[in-house]
């Protein structure tokens, strides 16, 4: 008698469910016959960025015994989790085109090493260390809107202390253990062989990647302390296959509201009067002032509470929904009960000067009424994603989209995060602290052919897509989760049965 493979799948989970271990593995050899096969064999992946998602995908590819490097354009791990008191550079207004970037001049020849001092270039050795790295949206008070039980990575563990809501200081603390675990933090040295590099390698940007033979064009920052000089490295590098994981929040979003590049060049002694959230830090410099802050996402409303003991009145504008959507339904009732709620920003009238802050300005609202009298206005508007569009990644041209939220940002990618013309590019696409544990286990296997790709017919079922169940609006622990939970059980555990490898479980009821 012949039973479907999904009824296997299911009757080797239940299996895997009273074994010892959390994981039990089957057939310790691979078969003859692997799973997914590719034009060329993959050994060694590169992959980009040192967050929750990328540091466990450099996990499951080092434990599936492929040569990774991982690179992060930070000094340390933890991606949008890395706090520090330093502040990006400033946003342009008005905001750039998605897919427009600044040239980058890549010397003609590599590798090359370069010194920089204080005003070389017209620029500040601050301002070259920060635009480098691009400090994180963080501010010091910042706590998670998720629960601890669904914000915690494999292999490591919060004190059992830890509190239900978690500072941006335990969430770091817990990433940076994860990477120490496997030995991908930025003071570990862990090559695969006594004379490769080091799996990590931090202050690292990927400048440019090329199809043919997956060539990456890297670009390294070092401060020299005892010269006071930046060292710029550049060199290439060869790979069979690349994760991208840098995350949806890589440039700050400023709206198009007319008037907006005029008031963005005020100043009030040597801080900028208007300027994006991903500056924000610390609420005491707003005692006693009117703050007007845009938008009514999760961070407007999270600093209008932070600053709400200090200021004198704050003012918060906001577009109302066209339906009733949980994630932003919340974020307005975030919002302390002295916030004055107006309407959205129509047009910003003309400065008479940009060198005595904006108090004096008029800013006129769609329902014909003015605001005066602002101190500084926090841009709380979101972030559109720009990963890789500085170049031609992979020799395809995607379409990049303007997002708020961890949606999927290319065309064409698998609900399992694969770039479906080449399963050789793979993207993060997936809640990191609950779905990752799954997408980049099973990308392991797919690459080592201990798994194959579901037919097309799957590969785009829509409940399953990334953009559907991550999308603004879409409860992240409702049922669209689930079954995306369940997917990737039954497909990892289908392929385990066929090709070898370890059964997964579900993840624990608190997850969902």
């Amino acid at each position: 008698m012949a039973f479907p493979k999904s009824f296997l799948a299911f009757l080797a989970f239940g299996i895997s469910v009273f074994a010892q271990n959390e994981f039990q593995t089957v057939l310790d050899t691979r078969p003859e016959h692997l799973g997914e096969t590719f034009h060329h064999p993959i050994r060694r992946v590169a992959v980009v960025g040192a967050g929750p998602a990328g540091l466990q995908a450099a996990a499951n590819l080092i434990e599936h015994n492929f040569a990774v490097r991982l690179f992060e354009r930070a000094p340390h791990p933890g991606g949008n989790w890395l706090y520090s008191e330093e502040t990006p550079i400033r946003e342009p207004y008005p905001d750039m085109p998605v897919g427009q970037n600044p040239d980058l001049d890549i010397p003609y020849q590599l590798p090359i090493k370069r010194y920089y001092n204080d005003g070389d270039d017209d620029l500040t050795l601050n301002h070259r260390w920060t635009e480098h790295w691009r400090p994180r949206p963080v501010w010091y008070n910042l706590f998670t809107n998720s629960p601890k039980v669904s914000t915690e990575l494999p292999d490591v563990t919060y004190h059992p202390g830890t509190p239900w809501v978690l500072s941006h200081q335990a969430i770091q603390r817990h990433v940076r253990s994860y990477a120490s675990h496997h030995c991908i933090n930025s003071n570990d040295y862990c090559p695969a062989t006594p004379s490769a590099p080091r799996v990590a390698s931090y202050s690292t940007r990927v400048e440019k990647v090329e199809k043919d033979a997956e060539v990456l064009t890297l670009r390294r920052l070092e401060r020299l302390q005892y010269s006071n000089q930046i060292l710029e490295e550049w060199w290439t590098e060869t790979f069979d296959a690349v994760v991208l994981a840098t995350g949806p929040y890589t440039s700050a979003h400023v709206p198009e509201i007319d008037g907006i590049v005029d008031w963005s060049k005020a100043k009030e002694g040597e801080h900028y009067s208007i300027y994006h959230s991903q500056s924000y830090r610390h609420p005491e410099r707003y005692a006693r002032k009117t703050v007007l802050i845009v938008g009514a996402s999760v961070s407007a409303s999270e600093i209008a509470r932070d600053i709400s003991p200090f200021v004198h009145r704050i003012i918060a504008s906001v577009r109302p929904p066209t339906k009733p959507i949980g994630t932003r339904l919340r974020s307005l009732s975030r919002f302390p009960n002295t916030t004055e709620l107006v309407p959205e920003i129509a047009s910003f009238e003309p400065l008479k000067t940009h060198t005595d802050g904006i108090r004096e300005g008029k800013i006129h609202l769609i329902n014909g009424s003015t605001l005066q009298g602002i101190d500084e206005i926090i841009l709380a508007t979101g972030y559109q994603s720009t990963a890789f569009n500085r170049t031609l990644f992979f020799a395809y041209i995607f379409a990049l989209k303007r997002i708020n939220s961890p949606a999927r940002p290319h065309a064409n990618t698998s609900w399992m995060g694969h770039y479906i013309p080449d399963p050789t590019l793979a993207y993060s696409s997936s809640r990191a602290w609950t779905m990752g544990r799954y997408q980049y286990y099973g990308l392991a296997k797919l690459w080592e052919g201990t798994a194959r790709l579901p037919p097309p017919e799957e590969i785009e079922e829509p409940d399953t897509r990334p953009e559907v169940w991550l999308g603004e609006g879409t409860p992240h622990w409702l049922h669209r989760e689930t079954q995306l939970f369940r997917r990737y059980i039954t497909w990892l555990n289908d392929a385990s049965l066929e090709y070898g490898g370890r059964f997964v479980q579900p993840p624990p009821i608190e997850y969902v």
